[in-house]
């Protein structure tokens, strides 16, 4: 329908023609302005009103199904709080799944409720994150909404897409455009147990990860699989952002059909100190 050339005195629907033309570029306006967002950060955390309580602390679970396409980012994916694909178990282990029901993706993310600034944070992780689907990303990260400074510490696990790459995992600053601000590396993991930490000071932010569950470092130099110091002018100051945690699809709507890139990334433990 092209409203242009609808005289004003039209009905539509019980509206006149002028208000449903200004109603349609409201709505569409509206949706720029979110497509927009998510494009700009990336990271929304979405809407949801479920709460659920981990390692001694109660964590938002990401919901994008208030948004008006539905979809939210990171990668503009569908993100549900349903407990098919956000829960803890009797052990009290965090699990995120990546599910498809009714023809769609769903996508995980849990946020922490309160800010802990300047700390050491530790995850224990359980299952081969090393060997996701290449479309598949796992997040570890500390994150500042509604902000161009989105104060992002990251620890990820994916191939972004390219099954033929050999590394999997990134520890980085944003923005990672910048030269130095990411540390690229294959995991090979010789089990189901990792656990992955950074260290986050003023001025300076370390990353580790290493083979089993610990919340120090082991004394055996074998069990380390990566250290990276970084001290660069990105380092973020602490402005209240919080801890995430989150399974995505990067290029979700590349995936082929036939494709299968369910996935569960499952956290034993998380600490802070």
């Amino acid at each position: 329908m092209n409203t242009k050339t609808l005289p004003q005195n039209i009905k539509i629907g019980g509206f006149s023609a002028f208000t449903f033309k200004t109603l349609l570029i409201g709505a569409l306006c509206l949706l720029s302005l979110e497509n927009n967002a998510q494009a700009r950060t990336g990271r929304e955390s979405g809407k949801s009103e479920r709460v659920i309580s981990f390692s001694g602390y109660d964590w938002l679970v990401k919901s994008s199904r208030n948004s008006i396409s539905g979809t939210t980012g990171p990668g503009n994916n569908y993100f549900s709080d349903s407990k098919k694909n956000v829960w803890v178990d009797k052990n009290g282990w965090l699990h995120l799944k990546i599910s498809r029901r009714n023809g769609k993706w769903y996508c995980a993310e849990v946020v922490l409720r309160k800010s802990l600034g300047y700390k050491k944070y530790i995850f224990q992780v359980s299952g081969r994150v090393d060997q996701f689907h290449p479309n598949v990303v796992g997040g570890l990260f500390t994150y500042l909404e509604g902000t161009d400074h989105p104060e992002e510490i990251d620890i990820e696990f994916s191939k972004w897409g390219d099954e033929k790459k050999v590394n999997d995992t990134q520890y980085s600053i944003q923005p990672t455009d910048i030269q130095g601000n990411t540390n690229i590396f294959s995991l090979n993991l010789n089990g189901d147990a990792s656990t992955h930490s950074f260290d986050w000071k003023p001025g300076k932010v370390d990353f580790t990860s290493y083979h089993g569950h610990y919340f120090s470092l082991p004394a055996e130099s074998t069990s380390i699989i990566r250290k990276w110091s970084y001290s660069g002018k990105d380092v973020p100051a602490d402005q209240n952002g919080k801890i995430h945690i989150n399974l995505w699809l990067f290029h979700r709507d590349m995936i082929n059909p036939s494709d299968h890139p369910v996935a569960e990334m499952i956290i034993k433990n998380f600490h802070a100190f």
